[in-house]
């Protein structure tokens, strides 16, 4: 590796951290959560005028720009096939509530950028877009062709990059087009994620209504707020919960925990935990609403399966979770969802069969299931996994082992593909507990670790020049 070249390279790094910050804002401040789908926006309007403004950011800086039409877009410095792809998506999580900031403002502060997808994943997208810039400034010529590919679905099912059951008519990138050679995906940490958890989402519905109480928590996979009415007027309090009387004589019940990735439940639960259990401590619920809450109490602590006797413990992955995310109203009845990442040991049928036998046990039904992606393992000998492992823990000071992740990636669908960093959450230091991560309030992108990603990023791409893969 030509160490003069490296060093030229970390120097343009270095004094391109305003246009960084100023680039992770432009992206930041499209709101581009997924919606209704529109004609030409097949995950509403939000993901694709992310993806367009990506295209135009691409074009203004002299790259090869494609729109693949499945809401995939990429960006590449030379025209030709493209050979390597670095994974980043421009969709987010929904914002919820609690921000101490505005979460589509953002703004610098303490040296992180602050708003929703800063770290997950629109910091990475505009680190490796300015690396190839930086190697485009300075004519460096790769054997092969890279190029950033930016989706637009990754948080809900992926359906931009590959088919999903219920879309089995829509053509996806992976139906349409060749895959590269060889992809990273800057969505986790670093060193190298070989491997990942499979997915289930599935709805579970009561079969019988509430008698007296109406309960919705969270909001979509961004749970954080529960709120609950109860006819019971003279209720004057409940633990862990806001409590007023509303104008119609119920009871309204708030509570507020921090929100969480659906990789890492709490052992402790969420605000369904608390909700249901100042419901129960009442004293005020009927007999059948009492066994409802109590259900959807122990589910909301159930993170890892046992009660649905799904639980799988791994060496390798990390043991099975399971994460209650949130309830609705439907009918009349409770119905919750739940996010389930499931080790290789184990699979989706035992799973389904598990949900299935208690919910029938405990007066509930399966409303809806979804097969998401499933365990992935690649070759831990592969000589591309120890190259990069050793460039990231060089520049990161650490001796860290390749691993393999909980969260759901491209590296899922793609073929051979690696999770590549860069985790770029390092929250200031004044944020409040629970503020600053993916998927939370606050959410906030560290420009140092940003900075450090595209080093680690330049090193590997030309290390990868010297190898055949």
């Amino acid at each position: 590796m030509d160490n003069e070249l490296i060093k030229k390279i970390d120097r343009l790094i270095e004094s391109d951290r305003a246009n960084i910050a100023a680039d992770v804002i432009r992206l930041v401040n499209i709101r581009s959560v997924r919606e209704a789908p529109l004609p030409g926006a097949p995950f509403g309007a939000g993901p694709q005028r992310l993806l367009e403004e990506v295209l135009k950011i691409g074009a203004e800086r002299g790259f090869v720009t494609r729109d693949y039409g499945t809401g995939v877009v990429s960006l590449a410095p030379d025209e030709g096939e493209i050979d390597l792809g670095v994974w980043a998506h421009g969709d987010v999580v929904h914002e919820g509530i609690g921000w101490n900031y505005d979460p589509y403002n953002a703004i610098e502060y303490k040296g992180c950028i602050i708003g929703r997808g800063a770290t997950d994943n629109k910091g990475q997208l505009i680190a490796v877009l300015r690396l190839l810039q930086i190697f485009k400034k300075l004519g460096i010529k790769l054997r092969y062709n890279p190029a950033l590919f930016v989706g637009s679905n990754e948080e809900t099912a992926m359906a931009e990059v590959h088919n999903t059951p219920e879309k089995a008519d829509v053509k996806a990138f992976l139906q349409k087009y060749p895959a590269p050679r060889l992809s990273l995906v800057p969505d986790s940490g670093f060193p190298v994620g070989y491997g990942g958890k499979g997915c289930v989402r599935a709805r579970i519905i009561a079969k019988t209504p509430w008698d007296n109480i109406r309960l919705e928590a969270g909001k979509d996979d961004s749970p954080g707020k529960a709120e609950a009415w109860l006819s019971a007027a003279h209720l004057a309090s409940a633990e862990g919960c806001e409590c007023e009387t509303c104008a119609d004589g119920t009871v309204k019940l708030t509570a507020n925990t921090a929100p969480v990735h659906c990789a890492h439940p709490q052992r402790e639960g969420n605000m369904i935990t608390v909700i249901t259990s100042a419901l129960l401590s009442s004293g005020m619920l009927s007999e059948g609403d009492a066994l409802k809450a109590a259900f959807l109490r122990d589910v909301s602590v159930d993170v890892a399966g046992e009660m649905f006797g799904i639980d799988c413990k791994s060496g390798i992955m990390g043991d099975l979770t399971l994460a209650m995310v949130d309830v609705r109203h439907r009918d009349g009845k409770p119905e919750f969802g739940l996010n389930i990442r499931y080790p290789i040991e184990t699979t989706y049928d035992r799973i389904a069969e598990g949900l299935q036998a208690l919910c029938e046990a405990r007066g509930f039904e399966i409303a809806g299931i979804q097969r998401g992606t499933d365990p992935y393992l690649l070759n831990r000998d592969w000589d591309v996994i120890d190259e990069l492992t050793q460039i990231a823990n060089e520049q990161c000071g650490a001796n860290s082992a390749p691993y393999t992740v909980g969260g759901g990636t491209y590296a899922h669908v793609l073929p051979n593909a690696l999770v590549y960093g860069m985790n770029g959450c390092l929250p200031p230091d004044d944020f409040p507990k629970g503020h600053g991560g993916a998927h939370g309030k606050d959410e906030s992108v560290s420009l140092d670790r940003l900075q450090r990603g595209m080093r680690i990023y330049a090193r590997a791409l030309l290390k990868l020049n010297e190898m055949e893969w």
